[in-house]
C-alpha cells in the first residue's frame, strides 16, 4: 500500500526542485572574453568598448557637454569599423508632452546585396541627469557596435543594415521622433530590432513585438541557445506608462522587436548605474538576442511576414511558440480531453463542480492573505520598498502570507471534496479562465495553453493507473504549470519590484488552487500555525529592520522651488514621483525626514495653487537671477504669432514656458520645425500648454509661439530647471548619502517668473 501521507512533501519537493530548475534556465549565458573567436558576441569586447565611451564613468545627458564627447567616441567608432553615416542634428518634441530638445542622432550604413529596405539596429547613446547610463542604454549600444562588426565582415547579406544611435531618449523618445518622423531615410527602414536596459542585470527578453511576428519570432528562436520571452509581457506593457524608443517605431506602423532587461532595477536611473555594476552576461546576453536574429532576417525575404505568433518563452530549456490563431484549436483538444478523462474516472460529477467553485476562493484566499501580508507591512512600517536591499523579509513575507491563504482553502475544500475531485474541479477552472483569456488577452495565452493541453494528458494517462499510484501520477500536472506560473515569480520581482506585489500574487494564486489538492494528506492546522508565524516574523523583520543598503538605497529627489516675483522658496523631498497630498508618498527614514514637514501639505508652485505636495520646508534665497526674454516680436506675415528669444542667466539644463488654457495656442516652432501644442489636463500643469526646452545650458533659444487669435499681454510662466541646486543646501545634499540616491530626473532647482506674452 503506497503512503498517502507522503504526497504533500513529494509536491512539496517537486515543485522546489522544478522552481530552481527553470530558474536556473533563465539565467543570462556566461559572458565570452576577448579571446573569443571573432564571429562570436564577446561581451568583454563589447564591455570594452563601453569603458572607452563612458569613460568618466558620469552622467551624459542629452545636450550636455558630456554627451557631444560621447558622441564623438561613437563617431570614432563608426570610423574604425569603416562604417560610412551621418548626423542628424534637428530639434524634435515627445509626443505625449512638449518635451524638445535639439537632438543629435547618429546613423550607420552596411550595405546589403540589395538596396533597400533596411534592418535598423537602434539603442539611445544619452542618460538620465544622475545616471552614468552603463545599463540605460550603454549596454544597448556597445551590443549593436559588436554585432556591426561581425555582420559587416560577414556580409554583405541581402538587406543592408542601419545602426540608428539615437539621442535624448530620455526626454520622452524625442530622438527616435526625429528620425522617424522627419528623417527621409526612415521610409526606408522595413524591420527594427531595438535594445534597451532597465537596470544593471538580469536577462535580455523580447519585451514585445509588432502584431505579425511569426518571421521576427522564427529569426530570433532559431539556432538560439538562450532565448528568452513572454508574449504575455505585451499585454502587460500595453498598460504601464512605461515607454521606450520602439513605441515611435509602432506608431510609424514598421515591424520589429524590443528588447530589453530589468534586473536589479534599483539601480535604474540612479547614480549606481554605473561600469562596475554592468553585469557582462546581462550584455553578452543582448548581444545574442540581436546578432541571432539579424543573421535569420538579414537572409530572409520580408514580403510576407506571416501571421501573429504566442510565445511561452524556454519551459525547462524548451523553447515555446504557435501560432495565435492555433491556441482556441489546442484549447478546444485540451477540453476534449479533460471531459473524456472525467467519463473515464470515477469522480462524482457533481463534486467535480464543487471543485470548479473551491478553485477561484483557494485563488482568492492565496491572493487576499498575500495583500493583506503586505498590508501590514505597510501599516506598521509605513512603506513597502520596491526593491529592499535586505530581501529576505520581503520574500518569507511572500511565501508566508500566501501559503497561509493556499491552507485555509485547501481546509475549506477537503471538508466537501475528495483531492481527486478538486484536481478535476481545478483544471476545469483553469479551462475557463484559458477559454477568457484566450479571447479576451490572446498574447497572455502563452500562460494557460499549454500547461492546459499537458496537464488534460497527464489526467487522462491517470486513468489507466491503479488507484494507489494515480495521485502520485498526477503530481506531473504540476510541471509545465510551475514553468507558467511560479517560474516567472523572480523575473516579476526584479522587474516590478514589491510596491507592485499585485502583479506576483495572481501567479502564485494560479498555481496554489492547481497545488491545493496535493496538501490534503498534510496536517493543515499545524501548517497554518507555521505560515502565520513566519508571515509574522517577516512584517516585524520588514517594519523594524533598516532594508536600504548603499547597493539598493532609497530614492529621494531634492527639489527647490524660488518665485522670483514674492521671493518665496521651498525645499522638497520626494522618490518616485510619490509626492502629491492624494496619493500617500514614500515614507522617509532619517536623517532626511527632520529636514522636512512629513504631516502636512501645501502648494509650492506658484502656478499650481491647488496643487499640494508633501515633506516640504521653507527655504531661503538662491541669489540667482531670473531666466528672462531677450527679445520679442511679433511676426509681420503672421500677426497671430510672436517670436521670443529665452536665455537662462545661470546656464540652467532646461527652460520650460507656461501658457493658460485661454491663451489658445495653437502651435509652436522651435529652429525651423512645426509642432501642435497640447494642452495638460491632470497634475501640475494642469490647464496650461507647457513647452519644455531642454538641454539648452545658457543658449539663446528662438521659440515661436503661434495662436489662434494672439492677444496681447498674456500672462504666462517661465521657468528655468536645473540639477544643480544652492550653496545653501548642501547640508541636505551631504545628508542624502550612503542609503540615500536620487533617481530618474534627480535634484531639481526651479526658479519660476511671471511673464507678459
Amino acid at each position: 500500500m503506497i503512503n498517502k501521507r507522503l504526497i504533500p512533501a513529494s509536491a512539496i519537493a517537486l515543485s522546489v526542485f522544478l522552481f530552481l530548475f527553470q530558474h536556473i534556465g533563465t539565467l543570462p549565458p556566461t559572458a565570452k572574453g576577448t579571446e573569443s573567436p571573432l564571429n562570436d558576441f564577446s561581451a568583454g569586447r563589447a564591455y570594452e568598448n563601453l569603458k572607452y565611451l563612458l569613460k568618466e564613468n558620469a552622467p551624459h545627458p542629452a545636450g550636455s557637454a558630456l554627451n557631444k564627447i560621447v558622441k564623438e567616441r561613437l563617431i570614432e567608432n563608426f570610423k574604425t569599423l569603416d562604417i560610412e553615416f551621418e548626423e542628424q542634428r534637428t530639434w524634435s518634441c515627445a509626443t505625449r508632452f512638449a518635451s524638445c530638445i535639439e537632438v543629435e542622432n547618429l546613423i550607420g550604413f552596411i550595405p546589403g546585396k540589395s538596396d533597400l529596405p533596411y534592418l535598423a539596429l537602434m539603442a539611445h547613446y544619452d542618460s538620465v541627469p544622475v545616471a552614468p547610463g552603463a545599463g540605460d542604454d550603454g549596454a544597448g549600444v556597445v551590443a549593436i557596435l559588436e554585432v556591426a562588426r561581425i555582420l559587416k565582415e560577414e556580409g554583405p547579406y541581402e538587406h543592408p543594415i542601419m545602426l540608428l544611435i539615437t539621442d535624448a531618449e530620455e526626454n520622452g523618445l524625442v530622438g527616435a521622433e526625429a528620425f522617424f518622423n522627419q528623417h527621409p531615410l526612415a521610409q526606408s527602414v522595413g524591420i527594427v530590432l531595438n535594445v534597451e536596459g532597465s537596470g544593471s542585470s538580469g536577462s535580455s527578453m523580447i519585451l514585445r513585438t509588432s502584431k505579425k511576428n511569426e518571421l521576427l519570432i522564427n529569426s530570433y528562436s532559431h539556432e538560439h541557445d538562450n532565448p528568452y520571452g513572454f508574449s504575455f509581457v505585451k499585454e502587460i506593457f500595453k498598460r504601464m506608462p512605461n515607454d521606450t524608443d520602439f513605441s515611435v517605431v509602432e506608431r510609424a506602423d514598421i515591424p520589429g522587436i524590443d528588447f530589453a532587461f530589468a534586473g536589479e532595477r534599483n539601480h535604474y536611473h540612479t547614480p549606481n548605474d554605473t561600469l562596475e555594476n554592468i553585469d557582462l552576461r546581462t550584455i553578452q546576453h543582448h548581444g545574442e538576442n540581436i546578432l541571432n536574429t539579424s543573421r535569420g532576417l538579414l537572409s530572409s525575404s520580408w514580403d510576407d511576414l506571416g501571421e501573429e505568433y504566442v510565445y511561452g518563452g524556454e519551459i525547462y530549456g524548451v523553447w515555446t511558440q504557435w501560432k495565435s490563431s492555433n491556441s482556441l484549436f489546442v484549447y478546444l483538444i485540451s477540453i476534449l480531453l479533460l471531459i473524456v478523462s472525467l467519463i473515464r474516472s470515477k469522480v462524482s460529477v457533481k463534486n467535480t463542480a464543487l471543485g470548479i467553485i473551491f478553485s477561484p476562493i483557494t485563488f482568492l484566499l492565496t491572493v487576499l492573505s498575500g495583500v493583506v501580508g503586505f498590508y501590514l507591512l505597510l501599516l506598521f512600517s509605513g512603506n513597502v520598498i520596491s526593491w529592499p536591499g535586505i530581501d529576505w523579509p520581503y520574500r518569507l513575507l511572500l511565501i508566508g502570507s500566501t501559503a497561509t491563504g493556499l491552507l485555509i482553502a485547501t481546509a475549506l475544500s477537503r471538508k466537501y471534496i475528495t483531492d481527486q475531485e478538486l484536481i478535476y474541479g481545478s483544471w476545469f477552472f483553469w479551462s475557463i479562465l484559458a477559454l477568457a483569456v484566450t479571447i479576451i488577452l490572446p498574447d497572455a495565452a502563452n500562460t494557460f495553453i499549454l500547461p492546459f493541453l499537458f496537464a488534460s494528458l497527464i489526467i487522462l494517462f491517470s486513468t489507466f493507473i491503479k488507484d494507489d499510484y494515480k495521485l502520485y501520477f498526477l503530481l506531473l500536472t504540476l510541471v509545465v504549470t510551475l514553468a507558467s506560473t511560479l517560474g516567472l515569480i523572480f523575473s516579476l520581482e526584479q522587474s516590478q519590484g514589491y510596491k507592485l506585489v499585485w502583479a506576483m500574487l495572481p501567479f502564485i494564486g494560479l498555481f496554489a488552487f492547481i497545488f491545493s489538492p496535493f496538501l490534503y494528506n498534510l496536517n493543515l492546522k499545524s501548517g497554518i500555525v507555521l505560515t502565520s508565524v513566519t508571515s509574522i516574523i517577516a512584517i516585524f523583520a520588514g517594519s523594524y529592520m533598516n532594508l536600504y543598503t548603499e547597493n539598493r538605497p532609497q530614492h529621494v529627489n531634492i527639489h527647490f522651488y524660488e518665485n522670483i516675483d514674492t521671493a518665496e522658496t521651498y525645499v522638497h523631498l520626494s522618490g518616485n514621483y510619490k509626492n502629491v497630498a492624494d496619493s500617500e508618498p514614500e515614507a522617509l527614514i532619517e536623517p532626511l525626514a527632520s529636514y522636512v514637514d512629513e504631516k502636512s501639505s501645501k502648494s509650492i508652485m506658484s502656478f499650481a495653487p491647488s496643487y499640494e505636495m508633501r515633506y516640504w520646508a521653507k527655504s531661503e534665497s538662491s541669489n540667482w537671477k531670473a531666466p528672462y526674454i531677450e527679445n520679442k516680436k511679433i511676426l509681420k506675415d503672421k500677426k497671430n504669432s510672436i517670436r521670443l528669444n529665452l536665455k537662462s542667466s545661470r546656464s540652467a539644463s532646461r527652460l520650460a514656458i507656461l501658457l493658460p488654457r485661454e491663451s489658445n495656442l495653437k502651435s509652436f516652432n522651435l529652429g525651423s520645425v512645426e509642432f501642435q501644442a497640447s494642452l495638460n489636463t491632470r497634475g501640475a500643469y494642469k490647464d496650461y500648454y507647457v513647452i519644455y526646452m531642454n538641454g539648452v545650458y545658457g543658449e539663446n533659444i528662438e521659440l515661436t509661439l503661434n495662436f489662434n487669435e494672439y492677444k496681447q499681454e498674456i500672462d504666462a510662466f517661465l521657468l528655468d530647471i536645473s540639477t544643480e541646486l544652492p550653496e545653501h543646501l548642501n547640508g541636505l545634499y551631504k545628508a542624502r548619502t550612503g542609503i540615500f540616491s536620487p533617481v530618474h530626473r534627480g535634484d531639481q532647482a526651479v526658479i519660476v517668473k511671471k511673464i507678459k506674452i
